[in-house]
């Protein structure tokens, strides 16, 4: 029984390490990226206002996607709970303008935080100057599991389209968490095309990328 009982208290004790070890990583990961954010809102800001505005648009996003983690921690985030939590701020009063669709597909802590922030850029860039910027524009999400990679789609249309603003806008801090953070933490391959009626985004990612 003595023994049994040391063995338990061993396994306990090493459970407690591990997730003070996993908290720790995933605090400095989120401090990584709150910093992110603050540069790049600062740098994008005209006044003190817009800076506040978008800071803490852009942690609003991340602490969505961090409930959504902590409260499916074992089984993982479903990546259509996670696009319906991460869109809705930015739906019209016509819900018809967003379309989310897809199989169902778990996502592990990194990769609903990373998928998370690349989507609530998406949006916000679509409420700035691509399709809910204007009455009558469309956003449409959608993925399929083919092989061994998720084939992710966001596509904006009936947009009105300004090549010279969506230059500049690929070089703030949407484009980096799409390009720099999809590639790095989740070895991503992404196409951007620039359609008459709005922009699309093409995403690649290993499956086994998303339940690491």
């Amino acid at each position: 029984a003595l023994s049994e009982a040391a063995d338990a208290r061993v396994k306990s004790e090493n459970e407690v390490r591990f997730l003070m070890r996993e908290v720790a990583h995933r605090s400095k990961n989120q401090l990584t990226v709150i910093q992110a954010m603050l540069n790049q809102s600062a740098a994008g800001a005209e006044n003190a206002g817009d800076f506040a505005e978008a800071f803490r648009k852009r942690v609003a996003g991340l602490a969505r996607s961090t409930d959504l983690m902590i409260a499916n921690a074992t089984q993982g985030v479903n990546l259509a709970e996670l696009a319906k939590n991460q869109l809705k701020p930015f739906t019209p009063d016509d819900a018809t303008r967003v379309q989310i669709a897809g199989p169902a597909v778990l996502l592990d802590p990194q990769a609903s935080q990373t998928l998370g922030m690349a989507l609530h850029e998406l949006s916000t860039n679509a409420t700035k100057y691509g399709a809910l910027a204007n009455e009558t524009g469309v956003v449409s999400l959608s993925w399929v599991a083919s092989g061994e990679n998720l084939n992710l789609v966001w596509r904006e249309s009936r947009a009105t389209i300004d090549r010279d603003v969506i230059a500049a806008s690929r070089k703030g801090f949407g484009s980096v968490v799409l390009e720099r953070m999809l590639g790095m933490a989740l070895d991503a391959k992404l196409e951007f095309i620039v359609h008459d009626d709005g922009i699309e985004w093409r995403v690649t990612i290993p499956l086994a990328r998303l339940r690491d």
